[in-house]
């Protein structure tokens, strides 16, 4: 099944993990509903377009789009879709690795 994920920017902000985040890191946000209180804090995640990327989540994403749609940093989505500003929001399988 597709999951939708779109791209952020955390500019240098502190994740909910404690980590300031870049741009260009490869973070992954989740919806509060897979968060599960932090346990999955910096654990990697496979998420897949067309080829394996390994991301880590760092932050939650309020507004994701759908029940199971993640956000990526600029960095993470552009590794998957280096057309991702044109683009927009993108289709993904993402699982916790």
């Amino acid at each position: 099944m597709l999951f939708p994920a779109a791209y952020y920017d955390p500019n240098g902000g502190t994740g909910v993990c404690g980590s300031v985040l870049q741009n260009s890191d490869f973070i992954v946000a989740l919806r509060i509903i897979h968060w599960d209180g932090g346990s999955h804090c910096r654990q990697s995640v496979k998420v897949q377009l067309k080829h394996y990327y390994p991301g880590h989540p760092q932050d939650l994403c309020p507004g994701c789009p759908g029940a199971n749609g993640i956000d990526l940093s600029e960095g993470a989505m552009a590794a998957l879709d280096p057309n991702y500003i044109n683009d927009g929001a993108i289709s993904v399988v993402w699982s916790f690795i």
